[in-house]
């Protein structure tokens, strides 16, 4: 059995990390914490993947020592507390191949993530790759092809594996997401360029290109959860999905601002609250932790509204209950140190 911490509906105080020092912060983030057992196994077969993938070219000990920091396993093993070792090492595959090319694109002095044409082109080759369809050619002056290869083959590495758990149909709902947040990633692409001009719009943008409707998918389809259509389109349970996906996305702003400042970052909602209210650090941060935590009632007032409205299977409860892991340990990822991802461009600061 997993190692219960703990679950309670207190604030949970914080240092958030500045270029200039901790700033006190809280988030209310009720929801239970948990480790799975399996988390160490995970991290050794994880690195072996990405090296038999290309992710990590073999004799790099820089770069799989800078992957091994990042602990993309423990974000699984946090998320998944009670799965499997298998559906645990393919979850932490898939989420090494999102974040490594997350890191490609989600900066402006990316080659790729700033300029809109280079996006565009890579990220229709790689949505041929998440269904592990033929894939269009790659431009050979494509700014880090080899890792942009290697992320094509990760991915569809993950979409095979994935069909050991269903069939094409059953992935429809994933591959659909990827596309949709590989597109999402030019979308932002095109926003550094034009910038926001409301938190709404910088939100709108962050549920497309944050990747977690295809994170909630993949971890649903190795669970085995299936909820029932009356429940997926009700609009209390599409409001708990763009909740969980918004309050990661928050989170990871906030942990993230110290290392994306320094290289002029934009897409943050720290730094969108500063751009559009002309906001102090301190004030910004704790407006964003607010947003935070409006977004976390409102899932709550959701959640409330689905019971009352249906008598819950158990895989719907179960794909409520990884919606929660997520808020929880996405926060506890971070805040205890389980990463050094939001310290540094760790997955592609090395040259290969």
């Amino acid at each position: 059995m997993h190692r219960l911490l703990h679950v309670n509906d207190h604030k949970i105080k914080f240092g958030v990390p500045t270029p200039w020092g901790a700033i006190a912060g809280s988030l209310r983030l009720p929801f239970r914490s948990a480790l799975n057992p399996h988390v160490t196994a995970a991290r050794a077969q994880n690195l072996r993947w990405a090296i038999d993938v290309g992710l990590i070219p073999k004799h790099n000990p820089l770069l799989a020592e800078a992957l091994a920091r990042c602990q993309f396993e423990q974000l699984a093993a946090l998320v998944h507390q009670d799965s499997s070792l298998d559906a645990l090492e393919l979850i932490t595959n898939c989420f090494t191949a999102i974040f490594v090319f997350d890191d490609m694109i989600d900066d402006s002095s990316s080659e790729i993530g700033g300029n809109l044409e280079l996006a565009t082109h890579v990220t229709a080759y790689l949505s041929a790759t998440v269904a592990d369809d033929a894939r269009p050619r790659l431009w050979p002056n494509v700014p880090g092809y080899q890792t942009v290869v290697a992320v094509g083959d990760a991915l569809a590495d993950v979409a095979q594996r994935l069909l050991r758990f269903t069939d094409r149909a059953g992935i429809a709902e994933y591959v659909n997401g990827m596309r949709t947040y590989l597109f999402g990633c030019v979308l932002e692409t095109q926003k550094r360029h034009t910038h926001v001009r409301s938190i709404a719009d910088y939100s709108a943008v962050r549920l497309r290109c944050s990747a977690m409707f295809p994170c909630f998918d993949a971890g649903a389809i190795v669970e085995r959860y299936s909820v029932p259509d009356q429940i997926w389109y009700d609009p209390a349970f599409q409001t708990m999905r763009k909740d969980t996906n918004l309050c990661v996305s928050y989170v990871n702003d906030v942990f993230s601002y110290a290392k994306e400042s320094k290289v002029g970052e934009l897409s943050n909602i720290v730094a969108v609250h500063q751009m559009i209210h002309g906001s102090s650090l301190s004030q910004a941060i704790h407006s964003s932790l607010a947003i935070n935590d409006r977004v976390v009632g409102e899932y709550l007032d959701a959640k409330a509204e689905l019971e009352r409205t249906y008598l819950l299977d158990e895989s719907t409860r179960g794909y409520i209950q990884l919606m929660e892991n997520w808020m929880r340990g996405n926060f506890d990822w971070y805040h205890q140190q389980r990463t050094d991802r939001y310290t540094a461009y760790l997955s592609t600061a090395i040259p290969a």
